[in-house]
């Protein structure tokens, strides 16, 4: 899994989390009410959206200097962009972005489309020509930069479920805009029927009852110099209903090989816990329990057209206790709770407010940190402890990581508030630091290794990250792509295997 899942899974026991949230923490004055559906019935303008000229030039710079690392920053063997700018080891949750990059990238005239062919081919084909890099059609975590084997130094020696997510939604959208290459469609299409999911389904004694037939976190060898050989499945489950899990989890329901599918019901029995903004607003949204960092509520939303998804409907899967949740509507909620919470600041960091806001995983002065920021549980009746809240974690404080901000936060957040991104990301853009020097942002081709902004910074530590971070910048060129055109969200749909999977799940279009 990527550094932000460990770090939001306290139960795997990766890293410790400073925050964790339980529902007894509830909203003042409130009392258990039956399920209830989230939506706002339409009233806020959904994506695509239109911008300003100005600010049509400011996301041309932020979105392509994103691209130039995932681009210009790649292995020459294979093709594909390290995990971050200062090690050459591959994540593959960061080439699913750069795959899905490359054909907004060739529409915006910034490469050409023989350049972003050449390139998709060459990451398809590093991937597939290496036998020991995948088990059960799913790929290691971290690949060799040179012949895109696993990767020994440095890094966990695991097969990932939820960075294959994004690494196959990348594929998909990556082979759909250049399905009139027949080498590169076979290619795409060939790795998504070799996943099988239901290899990482969670079955058994090991598992607590109600922990059972959900997709686990993934797969770890025995001896790591024999990665094909034998292995077993790590001993945590995806069961609550994060970003990132819904994408796992689509993905193994859309599976083109039957075999290796799981039902729709497994998406519906993920937990559901809903919250309100603790400064009293009676508007319901879901939060992940395990971590309050943004990320948790974008990720999926950067390959599926949630905008354009009416709110689903579990009880029709015979799933309990489950709400109906309109998951755009959700997302924005939670990125205004985000902004708000800034606004206030309460332990007064130098900089947070209205304009640098969003508690993220990202690059932190004592290293990688996941900070995040909680609402208060709304409660249902006839909860029931493990099956529908995860019933034993402390309450949650919101954890503001020293001042941390990474501008991927409100970057990301343009699918859902682009207003306030648009401003956040000017405001960051133009900080500068004693010197009179920009603060966070290297224009590209203005020195080695220029692309945008840098991944976090803290004014309140004085400190800077000297860092670019793939699963950073990539979502964030997505996003605001999102946000302008619907490009990657148009592509992933294009694929038959997409849409066989939201038919599958009763999912119904807005338009």
């Amino acid at each position: 899994m990527d550094m932000k899942a460990f770090a939001s899974c306290a139960a795997a026991g990766f890293l410790a989390l400073t925050a964790c949230a339980r529902p007894e923490n509830v909203a003042a004055g409130t009392t258990p009410t039956h399920m209830t559906t989230v939506t706002d019935n339409g009233a806020a303008p959904r994506p695509p959206f239109t911008f300003s000229k100005d600010d049509e030039a400011l996301l041309d710079a932020v979105q392509r200097a994103a691209f130039l690392f995932l681009f210009e920053h790649a292995s020459k063997d294979t093709g594909m962009v390290p995990d971050r700018s200062s090690k050459p080891e591959i994540s593959i949750a960061g080439v699913g972005f750069q795959l899905a990059a490359i054909p907004a990238a060739v529409e915006r005239g910034w490469i050409t489309e023989d350049a972003g062919r050449e390139r998709t081919a060459l990451i398809l084909k590093s991937l597939e020509s290496n036998p020991d890099n995948r088990k059960f059609g799913l790929f290691y975590h971290y690949l060799d930069p040179h012949d895109a084997g696993p990767a020994h130094t440095g890094y966990e020696h695991v097969v990932s479920t939820i960075d294959n997510a994004l690494l196959f939604a990348g594929v998909i959208v990556a082979g759909e805009y250049f399905k009139a290459d027949p080498g590169i469609h076979a290619a795409a299409n060939r790795l998504v029927e070799a996943a099988n999911w239901k290899a990482f389904m969670s079955e058994g004694e090991r598992y607590k009852p109600h922990e059972r037939g959900f997709i686990t976190l993934g797969w770890k060898p025995r001896d790591k110099h024999k990665p094909t050989a034998e292995g077993e499945l790590l001993p945590y489950v995806w069961m609550d209903a994060g970003d990132e899990q819904r994408l796992t989890t689509f993905l193994a329901v859309a599976a083109p090989n039957p075999e290796h599918r799981v039902e729709p019901g497994v998406y519906y029995r993920m937990r559901r816990t809903l919250g309100v903004d603790p400064a009293g607003s009676t508007e319901p949204f879901f939060w992940f329990q395990w971590s309050g960092a943004l990320f948790t509520s974008f990720f999926a939303h950067c390959f599926i057209d949630f905008a354009n998804t009416l709110p689903d409907d579990p009880a029709a899967f015979g799933v309990e206790r489950r709400a109906s949740i309109d998951w755009w509507v959700s997302a924005r909620r939670t990125v205004l709770m985000h902004r708000r919470k800034a606004i206030e600041n309460p332990k007064n960091f130098a900089l947070i407010g209205e304009n640098v806001w969003g508690m993220n995983a990202s690059d932190a002065p004592d290293g990688y940190r996941v900070p995040g920021l909680w609402p208060v549980a709304l409660p249902y009746a006839g909860m029931k402890p493990d099956f529908d809240f995860v019933g034993d974690l402390p309450t949650p404080r919101d954890e503001w990581g020293e001042g941390t901000v990474a501008p991927y936060s409100a970057g990301c957040s343009i699918m859902f508030a682009p207003s306030e991104a648009v401003a956040a990301l000017r405001h960051m853009k133009n900080l500068q630091n004693a010197a009179g020097e920009p603060l966070i942002w290297r224009e590209p081709g203005t020195g080695p290794d220029h692309y945008g902004f840098l991944d976090a910074f803290s004014a309140h530590k004085g400190w800077v990250a000297p860092d670019y971070v793939a699963i950073d910048q990539g979502p964030l060129m997505l996003a605001i792509e999102n946000a302008r055109t619907g490009l990657i969200w148009r592509l992933f749909r294009e694929s038959k295997w997409v849409r066989e999977g939201e038919a599958r799940l009763g999912w119904r279009r807005r338009n």
